[in-house]
């Protein structure tokens, strides 16, 4: 048996960032890692989460020419032929980045472990009554139970601990995402460069230019609909959390809510998530039930915001039918 005043379910960018920061506060923080592959996605953050960087101290990052590069905007072809782009110079912050996940990951790996927090082989399988989390150790067949005052969920779209505790997850659609292209563009060092979005009917595509030269190509296409030739595919539902925190747990990341790429807010809801909840857990009400209640309210909100805009995005593509059952179109209403 473990015991630690914080247990972090999960090892993707919320939960090292929720770690780092409790850590920080003289928490002692576990920090249980699965040994899931890391990801190799490029991905974007808008001008708009700058602040959310700066505020979780992780700005230095977008300096390393390896982990980032500079993006000037957006530009999306639709399927009428029409364009239309949008100028990241208008913003206050004038400029967007493209991050390589695999190395931005790793530093916050590194500094997560700079500020104490200890890392363990765990693997989330079961939890107990008393708030304890059942876990494997991805070297052994043995269980082991971690006992926390407060576990943070960030194992993403499973949503492992959450779902345990009796939270549902609600999808708005069902959407896949297919890498169909990486490469390299060729361009020099330090250069920026947009994010292109486009459309040939049935579905959407962008190609991110990152660090290092390197460039995806990604497809996004209703679940259900043909699948062409593809690299990589991964579950792109927007989905949400009927209830983010509850009594001893709280979500973060893909874990509380999920979109699918065209959205370009997964990092950006990884460290915004992380920053809200251990602001949550810190302070003098903790997870107290209407605590808990205003988080799940603040998530919710948040995930209605961000499917109006990836909505307007899709233009003729609408979002699929929904459930009664669903909580986002029950707090929408």
């Amino acid at each position: 048996m473990l015991r630690t005043d914080c247990l972090v379910v999960g090892a993707g960018p919320a939960g090292l960032t929720a770690a780092r920061l409790l850590a920080l506060r003289g928490r002692t923080v576990i920090l249980a890692d699965s040994g899931v592959k890391p990801t190799t996605r490029l991905e974007l953050l808008a001008p708009a989460s700058l602040v959310t960087v700066a505020a979780v101290g992780l700005e230095h990052l977008l300096d390393d020419p390896e982990i980032a590069r500079a993006c000037l905007g957006i530009r999306r072809t639709h399927r009428s032929g029409a364009s239309d782009y949008e100028d990241f110079l208008r913003h206050p912050c004038r400029v967007g980045y493209v991050v390589d996940r695999a190395r931005f990951d790793e530093r916050l790996r590194d500094e997560a472990v700079a500020v104490g927090v200890t890392f363990y082989g765990l693997r989330a399988i079961g939890v107990t009554p008393d708030r304890g989390v059942i876990c494997r150790a991805s070297d052994s067949a043995g269980a082991k139970v971690v006992l926390a005052e407060v576990v943070v969920d960030a194992t993403g779209r499973a949503a492992a601990i959450a779902r345990r505790r009796g939270a549902r997850v609600a999808a708005r659609d069902r959407m896949v995402a297919e890498l169909v292209e990486d490469a390299a563009d060729g361009a020099p060092a330090g250069s920026a460069s947009w994010l292109e979005y486009s459309s040939d009917g049935p579905t959407w595509s962008y190609r991110i230019h990152g660090p290092q030269g390197r460039v995806q190509t990604w497809r996004i296409r209703r679940s259900g609909t043909s699948a062409g030739d593809a690299l990589l595919s991964v579950d792109a539902s927007a989905c949400l959390l009927s209830e983010a925190a509850g009594e001893g747990w709280i979500a973060v990341g893909d874990a509380a809510m999920a979109f699918d790429p065209i959205a370009s807010q997964g990092l950006f809801n990884a460290l915004s998530s992380a920053l809200v909840a251990t602001g949550a857990l810190l302070s003098a009400d903790r997870l107290s039930p209407t605590s808990a209640r205003l988080y799940s309210d603040a998530v919710a909100t948040t995930f209605l915001h961000c499917e109006a805009g990836r909505i307007s995005v899709y233009g003729a593509m609408p979002p699929a039918p929904q459930s009664s059952a669903d909580p986002a179109r029950t707090i929408a209403q």
